[in-house]
């Protein structure tokens, strides 16, 4: 059976349980927030010492791993058993049995009679193809649960989200900020956005101000800023800024910088394609809030498309120098600023 993510969450919180789990997928942060739920939520901490086992993959088989399922709880209900990055069974569905098919049956076997009174949770960060034969198994007694990487022009809008959760709302301005300085990490966006859930009062609108005194980006000395200023073509602003993120490439790593111009300068390049559209559809097409869409309008003016494709190709130069590709050896302060003049000027 496939479920979400989120209807797990809702079932482990009713305490309604399948016998067998299976998280799969190329997005790590939902495999790790279920596995937790599944090992912090389940058993009371007295249960736990007899009845909870944390095992990894690599340094089990399968049998193995049936083995404890097959046994019973004490003193308790359920015993859980989390098997993280169940490498075994991530070989099973891609055909790689190298013990014949012992393990294969072994699974079979569990699936159509797992044991009622043990919760067995596997984790596998690749996403495996739904009609592999280790998933089609769990269809009676067993509940899959598929994993995807967040799409780039989707990190917004799941920080809205994770915030909405815990009753926090945050500014347009604010959200761009965030994903500009974090960037796609969905581990690291929740770390940072549980600054925010900490020290924010519920039912609060996070505006710059909280951004900054919370989660240190500054309000006007940013990577956000500073795409912004070179939108606008204002020179001495986007000077002025690249100097200080130049000089403080530790808080503004430069891999993170490069991707958001790319992106930024991929969508003006979009938006020249795109032609006469409304602000709402062109926000649509290039997949950013209607709130920053004149933002790109404003660079599509200022830049003509000649001059954004070179733009995009310096950027590309810049990324190449930085993992040493081309040039001599550069520091990230001399790469940025090398840049900064080259889109400025081009």
């Amino acid at each position: 059976m496939q479920k979400t993510i989120q209807e797990v969450l809702k079932d482990i919180k009713a305490k309604k349980y399948a016998p067998i789990y299976v998280l799969h997928g190329d997005e790590s942060f939902f495999i790790d927030q279920l596995a937790d739920a599944f090992e912090d939520q389940v058993l009371t901490e007295s249960e736990k010492s007899f009845n909870q086992f944390v095992l990894f993959g690599k340094d089990q088989t399968m049998g193995s791993v049936i083995s404890y399922a097959r046994r019973y709880p004490m003193m308790a209900d359920k015993q859980v058993i989390i098997v993280k990055e169940a490498s075994f069974l991530e070989a099973l569905a891609k055909g790689k049995e190298a013990k014949g098919n012992e393990d294969m049956k072994a699974w079979e076997d569990y699936c159509a009679r797992p044991t009622d009174s043990t919760l067995l949770v596997f984790t596998i960060k690749s996403l495996v193809n739904e009609k592999a034969k280790i998933l089609t198994l769990l269809e009676k007694n067993g509940v899959v649960v598929c994993s995807k990487k967040v799409k780039d022009g989707q990190v917004g809008s799941w920080l809205k989200d994770y915030l909405a959760q815990h009753k926090l709302g945050i500014q347009a301005a604010s959200l761009e900020l965030m994903v500009s300085y974090v960037g796609t990490d969905l581990q690291r966006m929740a770390h940072e956005a549980d600054k925010l859930i900490v020290n924010c009062p519920v039912g609060a609108e996070i505006g710059p101000e909280e951004v900054e005194k919370y989660v240190g980006i500054s309000r006007e000395y940013n990577v956000f800023e500073y795409q912004a200023a070179l939108m606008q073509r204002n020179v001495a602003k986007a000077q002025k800024i690249a100097f200080y993120l130049a000089d403080n490439t530790k808080q503004n790593p430069l891999p993170i910088l490069l991707a958001t111009l790319f992106g930024t300068f991929s969508k003006v390049l979009m938006v020249h394609d795109l032609g006469s559209l409304s602000d709402n559809e062109l926000a649509k097409e290039i997949g950013v809030n209607p709130y920053f869409v004149r933002d790109y309008v404003t660079a599509k003016r200022n830049y003509p498309i000649a001059k954004v494709v070179r733009m995009l190709e310096a950027i590309k130069n810049a990324d190449l120098k930085f993992k040493g590709i081309i040039g001599a050896a550069e520091s990230d302060r001399d790469i940025l600023m090398d840049l900064s003049f080259e889109l400025l000027h081009l």
